[in-house]
């Protein structure tokens, strides 16, 4: 606590507070009251990065002036250990979505969607920020057929669906696949317990994964908290339209293309954590078989080319 309340007192800040948070981070995290120059009351999150996990330090380095309205980025510290300062938040959308009513979640993904489409149209030249440019790899795939093989040996209900898997990647040559559509500055993770509205305001943490892709990188693993098809639908053409409006060109066809491939491998990701999830005691098993179904549902529509699913108006 010594060393947090030197870095405090760099950024004049007085704690009155402080607490750890618990879950499953890449470090350690602590919450904060503080006062400010002013006298005011402020919170603010203090995050020491684990060991080989401090990516997120780099991007900032690189891109803290572009990314700050995104962040809420206080200062980031590159001494050891490692460590950033921001505001806190408050909760993720995550904890009020899934029992909102489909006109909320509506709401609440559109928002998402208008926040992702200024980010994925900021103007910044990718020859001068060196960042990893995202491709699909067999990883995902590997570890969803071993999880889905484990359900299967364990659980009557589960079929052999590691062999859909199997023969989706090969025969699709899924990681051979190249991005039609342009690559843009990309979040990398933006799942719905890492997305806050704050002030009114949609707030993104965690950019350990940010990358250049296609902007339907972000689209589809937002889309993987969705379980509901009309939305995922609603989603999918409405993405298109941000994306005119934002001058971001992208064919039909490259949209389409990307969308689905995309849409595939996070699913298949999504997969494989969410069973992981399961086998650890913080899934219910109605629940996994709910999610597991619904996921190798879209997984099949996609493969067979249902295009209603998508383009359906």
């Amino acid at each position: 606590m010594d060393l947090l309340n030197q870095r405090l007192q760099e950024v004049k800040k007085s704690p009155i507070h402080s607490e750890h948070i618990k879950g499953a981070h890449a470090g350690h995290v602590i919450r904060i009251e503080t006062f400010n120059q002013n006298g005011e009351k402020e919170k603010l999150i203090y995050k020491e990065f684990a060991k080989g996990r401090n990516n997120e330090i780099d991007i900032y380095k690189k891109l803290a002036d572009h990314l700050q309205s995104f962040i809420g980025l206080v200062k980031w510290w590159e001494s050891p250990p490692q460590a950033i300062l921001m505001i806190d938040f408050g909760i993720p959308l995550k904890d009020d979505f899934m029992e909102s009513p489909f006109h909320k979640k509506k709401k609440s993904i559109m928002s998402i969607l208008q926040r992702l489409s200024h980010l994925h149209s900021l103007k910044i030249d990718q020859t001068g920020v060196p960042l990893n440019t995202h491709a699909i790899t067999y990883e995902w795939s590997e570890w969803a057929i071993e999880q889905l093989k484990l359900l299967n040996a364990t659980h009557i209900w589960a079929p052999d669906w590691f062999t859909q898997i199997e023969i989706i990647y090969h025969r699709l040559k899924l990681a051979e696949y190249k991005v039609r559509g342009p690559l843009t500055l990309t979040h990398g993770d933006p799942h719905l317990e890492n997305v806050f509205r704050y002030h009114g305001e949609i707030w993104f943490i965690d950019w350990e994964w940010t990358a250049f892709a296609s902007p339907l990188r972000d689209v589809t693993i937002l889309l993987q908290d969705v379980y509901d098809e009309k939305l995922v639908q609603d989603v999918y053409r409405a993405y298109k339209v941000l994306l005119d409006k934002k001058n971001v060109s992208i064919s039909n066809d490259a949209y389409r293309h990307d969308f689905h491939h995309l849409y595939l491998d996070h699913t298949v990701m999504m997969l494989a954590w969410e069973i992981e999830k399961y086998f650890q005691g913080y899934t219910a098993e109605g629940r996994i078989k709910e999610i597991v179904e619904f996921k190798i549902n879209q997984i099949n529509k996609v493969v067979r080319g249902e295009a209603d699913l998508f383009e359906k108006q």
